[in-house]
């Protein structure tokens, strides 16, 4: 019994002393915050100015217009993002059965092509190869050198999709035939058919006879209205943090200019403008005129540090020559235009990556609608560059509606931020180059 109590009175003694020892080490436990700090530090230090891979490439690598042709009726419109994803959805993911390739000197016809067509107008030329690849998801053999800005939509005589890509100068096609069904984009466009607007054909020299390759331009575009935005600025320290790898040597310079430099590459910041244009030292002065690699490259770039922001940028020129590209921004499916390139972001890719990035260091606000705005017609505006002596009409390739970016346009105003004033306008691409129109003028 002695020893029964004994053996009791010593496992009592430990629970005791467990007891005690437990309650001291909750009473000092420190929770080890290494991870969560590290987690929280790294979230805050992602180089970012914008929300990372929010655009998609159908919405950037797209198209200013869509146009259909419906017997005589033609009908048009500049489409949204989301009435972009509509079109691609349709033609993306199929396989491609055959390929031909057409050529002509001069007056470029379709002889197969349907009644009813639609018609995808880019402001730049691509390889075929890459919007097959890159947008459409789709792999074809087709020549890598071959470059277009002007999509055919059609349906053959069997019912499959068959898509006509046409060259800038209108002399070439590649006619790819895909193993799909054309009813599923036709009823598509029977639905944006809806929202669409009439249409003007215009011929302007011998290339642009063909019903496939008029010039198509909205005939009278309904009354717009012009909006203000108001912008935030981008901080230079960010966008450094992006394109440099280590710490920057920094120079001030004359009236706002700034220069920021290390062993890598060398970026020029104004502070009155907000213009930023960073140099890769690090590429050798070379730069990539493969657009097949280019275009996605830079796109992938930009979005990968949500430079896109949330924005309507579409890709907008290509120069095949030095390899640089312009991404414009759009609103409400429009491009815009501004003589401070405040509204472009213009990049080069090199051999391993970027060689040349300039941007305005702004971010816009949600737009505010302002006054309504009635635009010449498309015959007017087609009448008067005819008839203007110091035009060459036949150098006119593109009509479109846009805006007029005017920054700061009131300088009475005492603005805490900066903002700018989007302005409809007629514009008109002459001899490689766009200018707004202005009573029978270029300008």
């Amino acid at each position: 019994m002695k020893s029964k109590e004994y053996i009791k009175s010593i496992i009592l003694i430990l629970l005791v002393m467990m007891s005690i020892v437990l309650t001291y080490m909750v009473w000092n436990f420190t929770p080890d915050l290494t991870n969560i700090d590290s987690a929280e530090n790294k979230k805050s230090n992602v180089k970012s100015i914008g929300k990372p891979m929010a655009a998609h490439i159908d919405n950037v690598i797209a198209p200013y217009q869509m146009v259909e042709v419906k017997d005589d009726k033609v009908k048009g419109m500049a489409p949204s993002r989301a009435q972009l994803s509509q079109v691609t959805e349709a033609l993306k993911n199929h396989e491609v059965s055959k390929i031909e390739h057409l050529q002509r000197d001069y007056n470029l016809t379709l002889p197969t092509l349907n009644t009813r067509f639609t018609v995808l107008d880019f402001t730049y030329d691509m390889p075929l190869t890459t919007y097959l690849g890159q947008v459409l998801n789709t792999s074809a053999k087709v020549p890598k050198d071959f470059n277009f800005n002007r999509l055919l939509v059609d349906e053959n005589s069997k019912g499959n999709l068959e898509l006509y890509a046409i060259s800038k100068d209108r002399h070439q096609v590649m006619k790819v035939t895909m193993n799909a069904k054309a009813a599923n984009f036709a009823k598509t466009m029977d639905q944006l058919s809806k929202d669409m607007q009439k249409y003007s054909e215009i011929i302007t020299n011998k290339d642009t006879i063909d019903k496939a390759t008029h010039v198509f331009a909205p005939s009278q575009p309904k009354h717009m209205r012009s909006y203000r935005m108001v912008y935030d600025t981008i901080p230079v320290e960010t966008m450094n943090s992006i394109l440099f790898d280590d710490s920057v040597i920094i120079r001030s310079g004359k009236s706002g200019a700034t220069t920021y430099n290390n062993n890598t590459g060398v970026a020029n910041y104004n502070d009155d403008s907000k213009k930023y244009h960073y140099k890769n030292l690090s590429e050798d002065e070379s730069s990539s005129s493969d657009m097949d690699t280019t275009i996605p490259s830079t796109f992938e770039y930009i979005n990968g540090h949500g430079g896109f922001f949330n924005d309507d940028f579409r890709l907008f020129s290509t120069d095949n020559s030095s390899g640089e590209l312009t991404y414009q921004l759009f609103l409400n499916g429009h491009p815009t235009f501004n003589d401070q390139k405040l509204n472009e972001i213009e990049v080069t890719w090199g051999e391993k990556g970027i060689y040349d990035y300039k941007r305005a260091l702004l971010r816009s606000s949600v737009p505010l609608e302002g006054e309504s705005k009635s635009l010449d017609s498309a015959e007017t505006v087609r009448s008067a560059l005819a008839n203007n002596h110091d035009i060459d009409f036949q150098k006119v390739t593109n009509m479109t509606v846009g805006y007029r970016e005017d920054d700061q346009p009131s300088k009475d105003d005492i603005e805490v931020q900066r903002n700018s004033e989007f302005i409809p306008t007629w514009y008109v691409e002459y001899d490689g180059d766009w200018y707004a129109y202005e009573d029978g003028r270029l300008e």
